[in-house]
């Protein structure tokens, strides 16, 4: 077996930029990249290959995670040999050969076969002097024009043969700048594109954008935002020039799917800056057609079925707001600034955290629009947003219709409104849900997706943890944290970092529900626990402070035994490595059972007729 099955030479033009030859290649090797993320799924777990092409080697060569599956079932193996589809290159750091080609679809052609030829690594020269301009540069070479006489000796293409202009050469007015950058470093302004058609496959480009956040920075323009990021000399080189709220056009830099874990732009893929970027600031007047940021928003009642810790756009009117708390954090000990609002939309509400000088400086007392770029999701008891350092906030924006039509709903009805709370665990209970038995919901595997699932059951509580049943909480309203009892009469709570003289009881009860077919322990909290034991926290709690025990097993014994229906939250969690399934009841109601009988009738009519 031979050679001429592979495509020689192609991984050198790759390299340089020829991203579109579709090339047989032999696969020599393959490393897994383990994800250093928490996710169990291993959905981030990348390979890593050398390719050979016959004659040279190349070990920078990712596998797209889309092609994951080719190893998994273990049809791409060492010796396959494989067609090139789609690939691009990452230019990380070209001055010291830095290259990553990205291989985004590939066919296998031959899963088992054996070595073919004696190819040697790539040297590292060829990768340095490697470039887009490289084929044209060294058939020049026997013909340099003059200009390139005089440029300094170095091993890394630079366009043109020049050095890229200074930031003193771009900053000059009059247009100088762009003299100064004749030949292969002007930037073509006669061919802008828009971000939201970008893709690494594209060899020349120019975008017209405005800085939204340095630095990783969010570009915009009128079609929609894309994650930039400057790294080491990159970093010095560009940072200074680059301010928040101007718009540039920028050119030469490279293109890469978007990391997801870290990106939180609509964008496909992301840009980083490299020695070859050239980012030229507009004249006045030039971005007024960019806006100024571009908003995704959904509805707050959307927010329910977002996966928590994932980010969002939305916009509300701030209905009230809490008055500012100190906390301490565990972990490094500091004091942070906190302030709770209530934000409310057409449909629903939610609370909303801001931090720090935000949370310090914030006046809620007009009952202003807010619009947030990149609000966290969290899901402790209900669903909850919390400002993060890359969360973008605006009061009464102007960049949206909707900022008009909040107001005007909010003056005139919104205010007057009691709207479904989302960062009230009962509220969940409103939802509609599907009926089913223990069995099934193991069997089906409920909760086992990104987002919490909710399911109804028709149950009895078969046993109480007691001892735990009620907990000493904190004083304050929207702290809800237990507190630690000093036995001086004072009560520390560590999240508000405060002592008091009081405490309240609350409710986190741990049960074991069952039907016919299973048993499983869910957790109640406040207002269904206190439907199920019919007494509130605070007397239950009370009882148990003055050892009253035959109350508290009496009060017990009668939540025992009693069918009703359970709407239960079901969401996978992992606890010492290991994924579970927590239940949390997020209401519990009596038996309806005119409508359970009807339920049970259409059930039995839906079924299949037994054959004969």
């Amino acid at each position: 077996m031979t050679s001429q099955r592979l495509t020689t030479g192609a991984l050198l033009r790759y390299i340089r930029g020829n991203t579109t030859e579709k090339a047989n290649l032999q696969v020599v090797g393959i490393k897994p990249i383990e994800s250093k993320t928490d996710d169990p799924s291993g959905s981030a777990k990348r390979y890593r290959l050398m390719l050979s092409d016959g004659k040279s080697t190349f070990s920078s060569c990712m596998l797209g995670t889309q092609m994951n599956k080719l190893i998994e079932t273990n049809t791409l193996k060492e010796n396959s040999i494989i067609r090139i589809d789609r690939v691009m290159v990452n230019s990380i750091d070209k001055q010291n050969g830095r290259v990553m080609l990205m291989l985004y679809e590939i066919e296998v052609i031959e899963s088992d076969f054996e070595r073919i030829g004696d190819p040697v690594a790539l040297p590292l020269t060829d990768i340095i002097n490697s470039g887009p301009n490289a084929n044209r540069l060294e058939a020049a070479t026997n013909n340099p024009p003059a200009a390139s006489a005089a440029a300094p000796t170095t091993n890394v293409i630079r366009q043109g043969a020049k050095a890229l202009p200074t930031l003193d050469d771009r900053k000059k007015p009059n247009g100088d700048n762009r003299a100064a950058a004749k030949g292969a470093n002007v930037i073509d302004k006669e061919r802008i594109i828009n971000i939201d058609t970008l893709n690494p496959y594209m060899n020349k480009w120019t975008i017209k954008a405005r800085i939204r956040k340095l630095f990783n920075c969010d570009l915009v323009d009128k079609s929609g935002e894309i994650r930039a990021t400057g790294f080491n000399a990159e970093c010095d080189r560009l940072y200074s020039m680059l301010e928040i709220g101007e718009v540039y056009y920028i050119t030469k830099a490279s293109l890469k799917a978007a990391n997801r874990q870290y990106n939180t732009t609509n964008s496909d893929y992301e840009m980083t800056f490299n020695h070859d970027t050239i980012i030229e600031a507009c004249d006045v007047g030039e971005g007024e057609n960019i806006p100024q940021v571009q908003y995704n928003f959904i509805s707050i009642s959307e927010i329910a079925n977002r996966a928590a810790n994932s980010v969002c756009d939305v916009i509300g009117v701030v209905k009230s707001t809490s008055d500012m708390q100190t906390i301490v954090s565990k972990a490094s000990q500091k004091e942070f600034s906190k302030r709770d609002i209530l934000l409310v939309d057409e449909k629903a509400s939610i609370s909303t955290t801001l931090w720090g000088q935000q949370a310090e400086e914030f006046d809620g007392s007009s009952h202003p629009v807010i619009a947030f770029k990149g609000i966290k999701i969290g899901d402790f008891n209900g669903r909850t947003l919390s400002v993060t350092n890359s969360t973008l906030t605006r009061q009464d924006p102007t960049e949206t219709e909707r900022t008009v039509e909040l107001r005007v709903w909010f003056d005139n009805e919104g205010k007057l409104m009691d709207l479904p709370d989302l960062s009230k665990a009962g509220e969940a209970g409103n939802r509609p849900t599907v009926m089913k038995t223990l069995s099934q919901v193991i069997a089906d595997g409920i909760g086992l997706g990104d987002k919490p699932d909710y399911v109804s059951v028709k149950a009895v509580v078969t046993l109480i943890k007691k001892d735990s049943a009620v907990y000493m909480m904190c004083p304050e309203g929207k702290c809800g944290k237990k507190i630690v009892d000093e036995n001086n009469g004072t009560y520390r709570c560590e999240k508000c970092n405060k002592t008091y003289n009081s405490f309240k009881w609350a409710y986190m009860i741990s049960a074991e529900i069952s039907d016919t077919t299973g048993a499983q322990w869910v957790t109640i909290f406040r207002n269904e626990a206190e439907t199920l034991l019919g007494v509130s926290a605070e007397e239950f709690g009370n009882h148990k402070l003055n050892q009253a025990e035959s109350i508290v097993d009496e009060i017990i014994s009668k939540a025992i035994n009693h069918e009703l229906i359970f709407k239960l939250r079901a969401k996978a969690e992992q606890y010492n490595d290991e994924r579970k399934i927590r239940f949390t009841c997020v209401s519990i109601t009596e038996i309806d059972w005119p409508a359970h009988g009807r339920r049970l009738l259409n059930e039995i009519n839906q079924m299949e007729p037994v054959q004969n």
